[in-house]
């Protein structure tokens, strides 16, 4: 073989590799998603940054305010039927709340 024809083959070689490469890293390698200003504002975050995690009744707690919030909005539009069904949900999670 000719010092062209090892050159021209090498290239193919490292192209083909490169492309595996490029491939692997694609598929393996995962940037952890980043959160939207919204979803940031709703964790609960320490001094460093770092989502705090919160326990379960403070997970359930939550989801009763957020529930009050939309029982108001609900009254507000006089949507009663929405309403009752909503307190259903509000009486379940209250109940669970309380257990814990």
């Amino acid at each position: 073989m000719t010092p062209e024809e090892i050159e021209k083959i090498a290239k193919q070689v490292s192209e083909i590799v490169l492309k595996n490469i490029i491939k692997y890293f694609d598929n393996s390698i995962r940037v952890h998603d980043v959160m939207t200003p919204q979803e940031f504002f709703h964790y609960e975050v320490d001094a460093f940054g770092n989502v705090r995690h919160a326990s379960e009744k403070e997970k359930l707690r939550a989801q009763l305010e957020s529930l009050n919030e939309q029982r108001k909005k609900l009254l507000e539009e006089e949507k009663y039927e929405l309403l009752t069904e909503l307190e259903e949900i509000y009486a379940k999670i209250k109940q669970e709340y309380d257990r814990l």
